[in-house]
């Protein structure tokens, strides 16, 4: 199945969401016209197609799906990287932290997490009803939505803390209605549900079905959330399975860091789990396209795009802060953001042809190798996860447990393909502060635009630090609350079980 396949069921699967639920039928009939969960759910490839659908909730709506164009924006606006622009309103209140529960994109954010759980309880649920399906084949179906149940979890922890949990479908009116469960058990969800999809994962599948979960996903979704948690001994396990065994599973760092945003080397070896777009317009009803993304435009700089989110003076220091073992700029630097360095192109134009001297604008997940300045549909895929990730995560497990001089090689891994000078001897020395300072350091260098450094920052405790030390807009509205998103207000009216998180 390749990465189109997926979208050219939707037409079918999603008319076929809006009769869940009815578990009695009024008249005891089937409607001969249409589809419901007792005739859409019989066969192989109605369950692989209501799979698409949980695959697609992750990238079908560009102000409310996780890993479209709006989400990148909230996520990097919050940062001391990035400014946001004024013009949309709600996303510039979340970017200067004077946003409220009513607002809008929280609320629709909050809404999609929630569809994909809901596509996924429906491919759980209904698996157990098909009839002549090899039984390997429906369990890594299960297994692919047990998944991405759990990364829509990871998704509501992280950005809400506590939520209601749901893991199977309604039944009655009662069941609409769920109280929140405390983030701690929001976690176990997550880990309960990576641990029973990882053993029925493929480690790999053919080219034609780029994209798909494995199980080397599962094992390092897993030990992110016991990372996150800060149970450094269970992380240290599931990551070790991924770098202990290369071999196994095939993940190594591209040779060159601009090769994983420069659109030829997709699904690469340092692809662990990427959201896959295309440049067709999207055209799921007549099944002859997928997804695409607009983010080029939203982010490009003036006389390009519409600049929504502002790398900051704060972000270029940051990368100039150590030059490469030749002199050179760090070449993360010349692939996530364009100033004037000599050189210096942006859209096949010299940079200072475009914009004054003193400008930062941002070049990862860019079609800044364009020659037409109004092509801005982008067919690059969104990373949720690559291998650089999860070797700085184990370092970062072990430098926790006090192990630093294993830390040290898995750092300089990073550190060569970035050309920096050979530190590893000297970091086998160093105390767990100051490996920490480079292993964060490291991370918001190798991950901007990736929706990483905001919670970072938050589970290192440096929010509030860093903002101020940054001055970035909005530093002087930021509060301890604000780590969090609110509960939207829509679903407190909606839900009389629900209640609003401390300390909204």
């Amino acid at each position: 199945m390749n990465k189109y396949t997926y979208f050219k069921i939707l037409s079918v699967m999603l008319v076929s969401l809006l009769y869940v639920g009815c578990s009695d039928s009024f008249l005891e009939l089937d409607n001969p016209n249409g589809i419901t969960d007792q005739t859409f759910w019989q066969t192989e490839k109605d369950l692989e197609s209501g799979l698409a659908t949980v695959y697609k909730a992750l990238s079908e709506n560009s102000d409310g799906s996780y890993y479209q164009r709006t989400n990148p924006q909230l996520v990097e606006g919050r940062t001391e990287n990035f400014t946001v622009s004024t013009d949309v309103v709600g996303r510039y209140n979340i970017g200067t932290f004077i946003s409220t529960m009513s607002d809008w994109q929280i609320a629709t954010l909050y809404n999609w997490c929630y569809r994909g759980i809901f596509r996924a309880n429906q491919v759980i649920h209904y698996s157990n009803q098909i009839k002549n399906i090899d039984e390997n084949k429906k369990n890594q179906f299960v297994a692919e939505a047990k998944f991405l149940r759990a990364l829509n979890y990871f998704n509501l922890a992280n950005e809400w803390g506590a939520v209601p949990i749901v893991t199977s479908l309604a039944e009655s009116s009662d069941d609409y209605f769920k109280a929140k469960s405390p983030i701690e058990e929001v976690w176990q969800q997550v880990v309960t549900d990576l641990q029973e999809a990882a053993p029925h994962l493929p480690v790999s599948y053919p080219a034609d079905q780029a994209g798909r979960i494995t199980n080397g996903a599962a094992i390092a979704f897993l030990g992110k959330a016991y990372l996150y948690q800060e149970k450094w001994d269970q992380a240290v396990a599931e990551f070790e399975k991924l770098v202990l065994d290369e071999g196994k599973y095939g993940y190594d760092l591209m040779e060159d860091y601009a090769h994983n945003f420069d659109g030829l080397h997709e699904n690469n070896k340092e692809s662990i789990f990427e959201i896959q777009y295309s440049r067709l317009r999207p055209d799921v009803w007549g099944g002859k396209g997928a997804t695409s993304t607009v983010i080029a435009q939203e982010v490009a700089g003036p006389k390009i795009g519409w600049q929504e989110i502002r790398p900051t003076k704060t972000l270029l220091e940051a990368f100039l802060k150590e030059k490469t073992a030749e002199g050179d700029f760090d070449p993360r630097a010349t692939t996530t953001i364009v100033w004037n360095y000599p050189g210096a192109m942006y859209y096949q134009k010299p940079f200072l042809e475009l914009y004054a001297d003193t400008a930062v604008w941002t070049k990862k997940y860019q079609n800044w190798w364009n020659e037409n300045e109004g092509d801005y549909r982008s067919a690059l895929n969104e990373h949720v996860m690559r291998y650089a990730d999860v070797l700085l995560m184990l370092a970062e497990a072990y430098t926790m447990k006090g192990d630093v001089a294993k830390a040290a090689p898995l750092v300089q891994r990073i550190r060569n393909r970035a050309k920096l000078v050979n530190k590893e001897p000297e970091m086998k020395q160093w105390t767990k502060e100051v490996m920490m300072k480079e292993i964060q350091h490291q991370r918001n260098l190798e991950f901007v635009r990736e929706m990483l450094h905001w919670f970072d920052l938050r589970r290192w405790g440096l929010l509030e630090e860093t903002l101020r030390l940054s001055k970035v807009e909005g530093w002087q509205n930021y509060s301890s609350k604000f780590q969090y998103y609110p509960i939207p207000e829509s679903e407190l009216n909606n839900n009389p079980a629900l209640t609003q998180n401390d300390p909204w």
